[in-house]
């Protein structure tokens, strides 16, 4: 009877750590998510529902499988995704971030810029999986990629007029002397939910989470440990606004 008990004990506690786990799925983004587990998404969602008991399990995928898997059901979580990017998913009120649409463009292109408008018709290229064709209004002739690299390189080939991306993610030291970068906009990025009864409570516990982190500094001191408090402090400031507008956590 011992033996049983004690049988009985090790499948309990199997089955509340499994209970208590997150999945989180996320592309290879850095400062945001990165293989070794380090980035502000990551440190996000660590530092909303660890106090809750969960264990936070990272897998860092490319960016079409991670929504592919939530979308299926086979995780809870994931990062950097736009607003109703997706279907049959849930999708909280909070993003984690933004990303600062930039485009790129050899520099004899500079004088002809004209903003978004400048887009229309012409050959434009950007990452994989990215849905940049849903947020910007005009109709461009777009094609995917898989690197920054090779995006600057074809650039240089004059394959290509423009390079639309997350301008973040391209340090000025790597981008060759005959390109030109122009800022568009801020486009929120937000995590979604498997539309399961956990991914319902995780959603709820982010908006918790995240009023939370706002109000108490938290969230600007993620941003300031990677050096990316000053980059994003516009869009953080709008979203103290928010937080200060909505009703205390309960």
């Amino acid at each position: 009877m011992l033996r049983i008990c004690l049988l009985l004990c090790c499948l309990c506690t199997v089955v509340n750590c499994r209970a208590d786990s997150i999945e989180v799925y996320c592309d290879d983004w850095p400062g945001f998510c990165q293989q070794d587990g380090k980035g502000i998404y990551l440190d996000l969602v660590r530092a909303i529902y660890q106090p809750h008991g969960y264990q936070v399990t990272p897998h860092i995928v490319p960016y079409k499988r991670a929504l592919a898997v939530i979308a299926k059901k086979g995780g809870d979580m994931a990062m950097g995704v736009y607003r109703d990017e997706v279907t049959g998913v849930r999708q909280p009120r909070y993003p984690a971030s933004a990303d600062d649409l930039t485009v790129f463009m050899l520099k004899k292109w500079q004088p002809k810029w004209q903003g978004e408008k400048s887009l229309q018709g012409q050959s434009v290229v950007w990452r994989r999986g990215w849905a940049f064709d849903k947020y910007i209004a005009v109709t461009m002739q777009w094609h995917e990629i898989d690197s920054d690299e090779m995006a600057l390189q074809l650039l240089g080939k004059e394959r290509y007029r423009y390079y639309l991306t997350a301008g973040v993610l391209c340090a000025n030291e790597d981008i060759p002397p005959n390109l030109h970068r122009a800022f568009l906009r801020w486009i929120p990025t937000y995590p979604i939910f498997a539309d399961t009864p956990q991914g319902n409570r995780m959603m709820d516990l982010w908006d918790k989470g995240m009023v939370e982190l706002i109000r108490s500094g938290n969230l600007a001191d993620i941003y300031k440990h990677y050096q990316l408090y000053d980059y994003y402090q516009g869009f953080i400031r709008e979203l103290e606004q928010k937080a200060a507008a909505s009703p205390a956590p309960e």
